[in-house]
């Protein structure tokens, strides 16, 4: 692009950084506690994290708060059950469910298929690393994490559970 028309546009910094790609099937693979969570955009200067979640039959993540990450869930395929710190409700595919820092949320699916929905996080630094650290942890802990170590993980990245 012409020097001169990013100053003029004043994007001289913006067009300087790079530009992410994955193509579909791609991204690092993360186990938490059974439910594979997929890293497609990581929370660099642009401050947020995107992951595919890929939820099996049965699993939940009990109420809990996020001090600093805004939490968006779009659902793509299935229903996923979000409970909003107000209600339960049921949410199919196109649904996106826009969860504020600091408000108490969980999800589950509690159909017979697979959920797969895309999480956003803003600013996505503490979601991602917290993901990062179930995945390590729970792979090098035989018979799994316990709900102490669960919590104790949770606090280190800024969220509490209940």
């Amino acid at each position: 692009m012409d020097a001169r028309f990013r100053e003029a546009r004043g994007m001289s910094d913006v067009m300087d950084q790079r530009v992410g790609l994955l193509e579909a099937g791609e991204g690092e693979a993360l186990d938490v506690f059974g439910a594979t969570m997929v890293v497609k955009a990581e929370p660099g200067p642009h401050g947020l994290f995107l992951g595919e979640h890929l939820t099996p039959p049965g699993f939940f993540v009990p109420p809990h708060v996020h001090a600093e990450d805004t939490e968006v869930f779009h659902v793509l395929d299935g229903e996923l059950t979000v409970f909003d710190g107000v209600a339960e409700r049921r949410h199919g595919p196109g649904t996106t469910v826009t969860l504020p820092a600091g408000s108490r949320h969980g999800f589950r699916n509690d159909t017979a298929g697979l959920v797969r929905f895309l999480v956003m996080a803003s600013p996505g630094v503490q979601c991602l690393e917290m993901f990062r650290h179930f995945d390590r942890a729970g792979r090098a802990a035989p018979g799994g994490l316990t709900p102490p170590e669960i919590v104790a993980i949770c606090g280190q990245y800024g969220v509490r559970m209940g």
